[in-house]
């Protein structure tokens, strides 16, 4: 949809139309090399002349990746082109190839985050504990990369993991050790089952689980997709273009380390049916919801409960 020319061709029929045209053998043959030829001088330009690569890319880049969900055999040339965004720089794009060569050891998936705003991507909290640990996630902004990752499924045995979606284990990665910070000194993490027990009963009717994150390291709390589901900003899409709404209810995921939920099970545990308890459970619901890009279930309970939770802070 981005270049038009002429090919000059013997070999063609002289009776045509396109019903014929279509079924052709050359005409398939004329497309897969018109098709390789593009490819590869937009690879040879990625290389020659970046800058001009780049705008190229910032163009018709979506277009593009569209080949990679409906055309299996240009897959691999596609891919030296690609380029996306990520937590690796916040000026240059980069290539599977080379977030491939940057991975870290024991490393198995290529992490990706998808939504409409990359800007928003690299501050969401489902990537804390990702970017602590090093781990580099790609920022994916255009809606057809929700249909190709999961057509795709690798790149060189390296699979595509959505961070919002299912448990992600980041234990053979540890956080780094802060300078100066007594290991042993450091009280473990709470295990909030207690809490956790509340706000399954509390919120069953929007939350589908909720469990410790190693997500999270900023952040009290974030949403997930289950694990059989697909991923949020895939539930999203399919809702605004498909009119089709997920039956699957999110998991919200706790930071146990998190001063707020640290508080919580304290609260919790001395008084599980206070005013006070009920509202924090909702208002971080309604947070998470908040940072998701999903409007609140009912805004004017939320202002209320936020004021409220000011006043009594105020009041202390």
């Amino acid at each position: 949809r981005f270049i038009k020319g002429v090919v000059d061709s013997e070999d063609l029929p002289l009776n045509i139309s396109r019903e014929t045209l279509q079924s052709n053998p050359v005409i398939q043959k004329i497309r897969s090399g018109v098709t390789k030829h593009i490819l590869g001088d937009l690879d040879k330009l990625s290389k020659s002349d970046p800058i001009a690569f780049n705008a190229f890319w910032h163009q018709f880049g979506a277009v593009v990746k569209e080949g990679l969900y409906d055309a299996h055999d240009h897959r691999e040339d596609i891919y030296k082109i690609a380029r996306f965004y990520s937590t690796n720089s916040t000026m240059e794009m980069t290539s599977l190839e080379d977030y491939v060569a940057r991975m870290q050891p024991h490393q198995d998936s290529i992490y990706y985050i998808s939504g409409e705003n990359v800007e928003n991507l690299r501050n969401s909290p489902q990537i804390e504990g990702l970017k602590k640990r090093g781990l580099e996630v790609l920022l994916m902004k255009d809606t057809i990369d929700d249909f190709w990752l999961p057509v795709v499924m690798d790149y060189r045995a390296k699979k595509f993991l959505s961070v919002t979606k299912g448990a992600i284990d980041l234990t053979k990665f540890p956080l780094p050790e802060v300078e100066g910070e007594n290991k042993a000194d450091k009280p473990a993490a709470r295990t909030c089952a207690t809490l956790i027990d509340y706000l399954k009963n509390h919120l069953s009717d929007v939350i589908g689980d909720v469990r410790v994150s190693d997500r999270l390291t900023d952040s009290p709390v974030c949403l997930v997709a289950p694990d059989n589901d697909v991923d949020l900003n895939m539930s999203r899409v399919l809702k605004i273009h498909q009119k089709y709404e997920t039956k699957a209810k999110p998991v919200l995921e706790i930071n146990a380390t998190h001063p707020l939920i640290e508080q919580l099970d304290i609260l919790v545990g001395t008084s599980s049916e206070s005013v006070s308890l009920r509202d924090a459970a909702d208002l971080l619901y309604d947070q998470a919801c908040i940072i998701q890009g999903e409007p609140v279930t009912d805004p004017a309970a939320f202002a209320r409960r936020m004021a409220d939770f000011v006043r009594r802070g105020l009041a202390a």
